[in-house]
């Protein structure tokens, strides 16, 4: 989940290291930033090429949906949408906006409420970071899945990005006590189910005057395939 920077959070004992219901109704102020907005676009472009060859009219669960901002994105895509989150006021939020062919409830993504292989994809877009046991969830999530060509579709901030080390750094963050991802580790994680392919993206620079030579940055970034983008986009094929 991406959140404003300057946000305190308690801690909860529950499927997440923060009480989200406290931050629900500035959460989408971060994609209204200019570096949000740039950060928002990128990701969605590497999570376009993992999606490319998918029948988009399938049944997608998304785990951790927040207030529903990765759900328009994939109704807007085709898919059917079904969103689960721990936090009541992100759900609420969420329902509120009336995204076509979308619904939302409460559950806890370490034990969901749904039988074995019920969707042909499940989503998880920057959420593992910030829960208690994210090898539990991915377990969950393959379980929903179906294994005859289903899959999972995973985002995670990238513990070798500078910018996100910054975030992490800064006291009183909830990216303080998150728990980012190596591209190694996401590999080690995920290889374990099937296929894996990752991207790695959010070539950016920190300084928001040079946004609009944000092309040439990625550009640069993938064709030398280096590891510290921001944004980690992970599929696996089960």
């Amino acid at each position: 989940m991406n959140l404003a920077e300057n946000t305190n959070f308690m801690p909860q004992k529950s499927v997440s290291h923060f009480d989200f219901d406290q931050v629900a109704s500035s959460y989408d102020s971060w994609y209204e930033s200019a570096r949000g907005a740039m950060y928002d676009r990128v990701e969605k472009r590497a999570i376009d090429k993992l999606l490319a060859d998918i029948d988009k009219q399938s049944r997608l669960l998304e785990v951790g949906c927040g207030t529903g901002h990765w759900s328009r994105y994939f109704s807007d895509k085709g898919f059917d949408v079904t969103g689960i989150d721990s936090s009541e006021e992100m759900i609420k939020i969420a329902g509120q906006k009336h995204i076509p062919n979308s619904r939302f409830e409460i559950a806890d993504g370490r034990n969901l409420p749904f039988e074995d292989e019920s969707f042909d994809v499940a989503a998880a877009i920057t959420v593992l970071e910030f829960t208690t046991e994210p090898e539990k969830i991915i377990s969950e999530m393959v379980r929903c899945v179906k294994k005859r060509k289903g899959l999972l579709i995973i985002g995670v901030l990238n513990i070798l990005s500078g910018y996100n080390q910054k975030r992490k750094n800064k006291l009183g963050s909830v990216y303080s006590s998150a728990h980012l991802f190596s591209p190694q580790q996401i590999q080690n994680l995920l290889g374990r189910y099937g296929q894996t392919r990752i991207q790695i993206t959010g070539f950016l620079p920190e300084n928001e005057r040079l946004f609009w030579l944000s092309s040439l940055w990625e550009y640069f970034g993938r064709l030398l395939r280096q590891k510290n983008g921001a944004f980690i986009a992970a599929r696996v094929d089960l």
